[in-house]
């Protein structure tokens, strides 16, 4: 009986051993299983969009360029048919050949290679992981990752044709430009071209903008996925990142092995202080003198580039651009709500109006939109009581004329649900229902640093129309509203 304890002990201390084994695997299974299936249908929806935005944008600008090219065409082929031949001939890439690459399906250029984009590598890198882990995640998300995963390499093909289309685009109008200023002066077809090859790069710049933005259940995703160890190798060895370098991307310090190829930090000081030592007593003076002249040239060039002034190319518009035309139509659009507060006359109570509208952008000074209005009757001073006054249509325009201030006018419909109809104790009178307003004056709006509300606007406007309705209404308007 007393080897039963002892063989008890061996028995409880193999089991927790064996636990304790098992607790890795286990804990990244529980983890894996704690992915949501939001994620994926975040990703897969942000990927349908961003590719069906680049697609189309990359088809309509290829479209207008290709018109406004073989304007060009015929321009040249009547003042110099040699440089109409030249820009023309078979073996120039066009516009119109690009176009007809575009919707045939062919590559455009195999020449280019897209710049590193962390959003979208560290994304690739958190789909394969999952896709190597498929024994051990949710089986609702093993569908969804094989089209989701699809989905980002035809994404990722895109982005590398649209990086190379836009270098092509950009070397197309240079060589427009170059060969037709002098005969054709500045025509307004290489200036329509100039415009929308700047427009067409800075709104795909946004479409990546709005592609990297990380929701919440990404965060969510990430943050289970960066509590897994084997997650951490995984990523050290498969993002496109260490494919570059060859190395783990994660271990810059040097205390490892030296990226193969370049020179380390301890090399680089050890040939600077050998040249110094075999270079004379006046050397330390010589290489701060060269120290200072690379500066200078730095400098030099950062101002340049600043102002635009660099003899090279650059990416600055010779125009002033509209930036709304690069935003989407929801970018574009602006919510605001507004209150008004009417008093009461021989016929009316006094009221509060609440109304809602929506603003479309028209360029960064003018913003146009429509509204709606509700008119909440609150009784006379000696009696409070709430009532149905009716309804408001409303149309407005906003130019901004100074800093925050605004010229704002709009028309509207204002119709009064508790006027009485004709009545045989005032048989010559006649009530309107439907009020008609012409409203013109002055908006101040006052920016806001809160999550829901972007600004508070003030207006101060005058009723062209007031002196026409029947019962007359106030001519000055005082409105208060918040934008969104």
């Amino acid at each position: 009986m007393p080897k039963l304890p002892f063989i008890l002990f061996i028995y409880l201390f193999s089991s927790g051993v064996n636990a304790l084994g098992q607790k890795p695997a286990d804990s990244t299974i529980d983890r894996l299983q704690q992915i949501p299936v939001s994620y994926l249908t975040v990703i897969d929806k942000k990927a349908d969009r961003y590719t069906s935005q680049v697609t189309s944008k990359t088809e309509k600008t290829l479209t207008n360029l290709s018109r406004w090219e073989n304007k060009i065409h015929i321009l040249l082929q009547k003042v110099n048919p040699a440089s109409a031949e030249r820009l023309f001939s078979t073996n120039q890439l066009t516009f119109t050949v690009m176009l007809q690459k575009l919707r045939e399906g062919e590559a455009i250029t195999n020449q280019y290679r897209t710049q590193y984009d962390g959003y979208r590598d560290k994304l690739t890198t958190d789909l394969k992981y999952l896709q190597s882990q498929k024994e051990n995640i949710n089986s609702k998300l093993i569908k969804p990752l094989e089209n989701t995963g699809k989905k980002i390499s035809i994404l990722n093909e895109e982005e590398e044709k649209s990086d190379g289309l836009q270098q092509l685009i950009k070397d197309r109008k240079k060589q427009l430009i170059g060969e037709s200023l002098q005969y054709i002066g500045k025509s307004k077809y290489l200036t329509k071209i100039n415009k929308e090859s700047w427009y067409y790069a800075e709104s795909l710049r946004n479409y990546k903008e709005i592609f990297n933005d990380e929701t919440k259940a990404e965060t969510v995703a990430k943050g289970v996925l960066n509590q897994i160890p084997a997650f951490q190798q995984f990523v050290q060895k498969n993002s496109l990142l260490a494919s570059l370098f060859g190395t783990n991307p994660m271990d810059m310090s040097g205390s490892g092995a030296s990226l193969a190829g370049l020179q380390t930090r301890e090399n680089v000081q050890s040939l600077i202080q050998d040249r110094i030592a075999s270079g004379g007593p006046n050397v330390m003076q010589d290489v701060q003198q060269n120290i200072l002249a690379a500066q200078s040239q730095i400098n030099k060039l950062k101002s340049q580039i600043q102002s635009g002034s660099s003899s090279g190319q650059t990416d600055l518009p010779d125009f002033k651009p509209n930036l709304e035309r690069t935003k989407t139509f929801s970018q574009r659009l602006e919510f605001g709500s507004n209150f008004q507060f009417g008093k009461s006359n021989y016929l009316l109570p006094s009221s509060a109006n609440v109304g809602l509208k929506v603003g479309y952008k028209i360029n960064s000074k003018s913003v146009a939109g429509i509204g709606a209005s509700y008119n909440l009757g609150l009784g006379f001073v000696q009696r409070i009581v709430f009532s149905n006054q009716g309804i408001s249509l409303r149309s407005f325009m906003d130019w901004k004329l100074k800093k925050q201030f605004f010229i704002s006018g709009g028309m509207e419909m204002n119709y009064l649900a508790a006027l009485p109809d004709n009545s045989i104790t005032q048989p010559n009178i006649t009530f309107g229902k439907w009020q008609e307003a012409a409203l013109m004056g002055i908006s101040k709006k006052i920016s806001v640093k809160n999550k829901w509300v972007k600004s508070t606007q003030i207006q101060l406007l005058y009723d062209f129309l007031s002196h026409q309705h029947l019962p007359v209404s106030q001519p000055v308007v005082f409105r208060m509203g918040y934008n969104f």
